[in-house]
């Protein structure tokens, strides 16, 4: 299974390191289109046929399938597309200090015009902690923390590569280490000892800068940077009054950070050996963290199952793309392109016009209650999304209701209470408004098996949707996992309750996390046109409203 991979945007080539065959540098790999043929042995998710090519003449061109998947997922979903675990990392966790020059502002990070005063790092294979440090003859080994000081900062930062070449990371991890450690490292190594050495951070030599806003300051081709705050952020499931290290250390390991008076540059220069302390804490505290929660673990676990570079775990939609793309590969169906063609409408919105029903908020009535309930809808919009069989090629269209939110509460046994000889406004996929009378709407939708969302928009019932599929199958390898969970803790078999841990929560994360990236217009698997997220949220409202009415009303049938 791949561990690392980069794509080189200078010269078009690929760097790929697979767990049994290592490095493969420098190649070239030309994905595979997809146009319609009578002939084609692979299907679209409408039931066309089409044949693989090899050639794009003209990107623009809508007749092209799968044009517009980005490279790096192409290939892993074209090579590792086969269900399997995650391959073993050497994961290595870091922290830096570096004498205090102003505001850690990208602007001074980028200058990196202060010296590196020291350099912790520890590594998951040998559980060992390394302090590289600037002082004089302070050298020591005990138990399984080595502290090596030099006089000079270059021989600091040459001995730190050295070790960084030596344990072959795949997978390193900080706090904050994204926008702090990895970048000053990078730019002070370059300001001291050249542009030949920085690039040493990069197994394969390759360092890029930070092209547009949703990429790191500095990546390091060939490694996995997963920042452990980021994923802290991201998967734990409350927020947090304060993200310092210190304070989440404190609250979840029991583990804070070394306490001192005044600047850290006055720890450094009158007490080394509390400065050493400091250093190596904040890794501890960020092992600690890994061990307790294993995010490390489970962002590897989810990007391994979506087929995705590790650093898109912060991404909902690269992830269920990739998830969703692998699971029709197997299938030998090909995926439509990101959809183009979006609500006229909303190009002439206010913002607010924009926005569309979210979840349902009531109110708490203030006083003494002698009755209280609490309903846990579980997974509510994935339920949904399966009930109502909702995929962008299940779409049929719309009832048009005169409020720019889509919102009317409707079911369809209200739509069978108006009157039969009111017209309604249809709109079909390709945009078109036709008037139909309300008799002949309900016609329709029992003939054919549409499902009615709170809505009015409506979907195709004959033939399951790509999405609830997805997300069937989620949800039953979920279940699968959780039930060899509970056989392995009846064998106290710790080692593999965790591993089927990691992976049923893999997948709870991605059944959640589908419908955050169907709200997005851009995303390959909606419709862009806000239908599908409107009728997912409408539908949620309204069966809160419902739990809420037949709650009430059988609390008044006890009374």
């Amino acid at each position: 299974m791949y561990q690392a991979i980069y794509y080189d945007f200078s010269d078009y080539k690929y760097y790929l390191r697979d767990d049994k065959e290592g490095w493969n540098k420098k190649f070239s790999y030309s994905p595979t289109y997809y146009v319609e043929h009578y002939a084609g042995q692979y299907l679209t998710l409408d039931g066309r046929k089409v044949a693989p090519v090899k050639k794009l003449e003209n990107y623009r061109d809508p007749k092209y399938f799968e044009k517009d998947v980005d490279k790096v997922t192409r290939l892993l979903v074209d090579l590792y597309h086969e269900e399997d675990d995650p391959p073993e990392h050497n994961i290595v966790y870091l922290d830096i200090e570096c004498e205090i020059g102003g505001a850690l502002t990208p602007e001074n990070i980028k200058a990196a015009s202060t010296q590196v005063t020291a350099v912790a790092l520890y590594d998951n294979n040998s559980k060992k902690y390394t302090c590289f440090v600037l002082g004089d003859s302070y050298q020591t080994e005990e138990d399984n923390k080595e502290v090596l000081s030099y006089i000079k900062e270059e021989e600091l930062l040459e001995a730190f590569l050295d070790k960084w070449e030596e344990l072959d990371a795949t997978v390193i991890s900080g706090y904050n280490s994204v926008y702090f450690d990895i970048p000053y490292l990078y730019y002070r190594i370059k300001n001291v000892l050249g542009e030949e050495n920085a690039i040493r951070l990069s197994p394969i030599g390759k360092v890029r800068l930070q092209a547009h806003e949703l990429e790191p300051p500095v990546k390091l081709g060939g490694l996995n940077h997963l920042d452990y705050m980021l994923l802290f952020k991201k998967f734990i499931t409350k927020q947090e009054s304060s993200y310092k290290l210190g304070d989440i250390g404190s609250k979840y390991v029991d583990l804070g950070k070394i306490e001192y008076e005044g600047s850290l540059d006055k720890l450094f220069k009158e007490d080394i050996a509390k400065f050493i302390e400091y250093n190596l804490r904040d890794v501890e505290i960020i092992v600690a963290l890994e061990e307790k929660f294993k995010f490390v673990d489970l962002a590897i676990n989810i990007c391994h199952l979506c087929h995705v570079e590790y650093d898109r775990i912060y991404l909902a939609t690269s992830l269920n793309e990739g998830r969703i793309l692998t699971y029709l590969k197997r299938k030998n169906v090909v995926s439509p392109n990101k959809p183009t063609t979006y609500d006229p409408s909303l190009k002439n919105r206010t913002d607010d016009e924009k926005k569309y029903a979210g979840g349902f908020v009531l109110d708490p009535q203030v006083g003494l209650h002698h009755y209280i309930y609490d309903i846990d809808a579980a997974s509510l919009y994935p339920t949904i999304m399966m009930s109502l069989n909702i995929s962008p090629e299940t779409l049929v269209g719309r009832v048009i209701i005169d409020n720019p939110l889509y919102n009317c509460w409707w079911s369809f046994q209200e739509l069978k209470e108006r009157n039969p000889e009111e017209e309604l406004k249809i709109e079909s996929l390709k945009g078109k408004i036709k008037k139909i009378k309300v008799k002949e709407l309900i016609k329709y939708i029992e003939e054919n098996k549409i499902a009615f969302s709170a809505n009015g928009v409506m979907f195709r019932t004959d033939v399951k949707g790509v999405v609830p599929e997805v997300l069937e199958d989620g949800f039953n390898k979920r279940q699968e996992f959780k039930k060899e969970m509970k056989a392995a803790g009846k064998k106290k078999d710790w080692e593999t309750y965790k591993r089927l841990d990691l992976k049923q929560h893999s997948f709870k994360i991605l059944i959640n996390s589908l419908y955050g990236a169907m709200s997005l217009p851009s995303f390959r698997f909606t419709d862009g046109r806000l239908f599908i997220s409107s009728a997912i949220t409408t539908t949620g409202q309204r069966l809160i409203q419902e739990s809420i009415k037949f709650v009430n009303s059988q609390i008044k049938n006890e009374v």
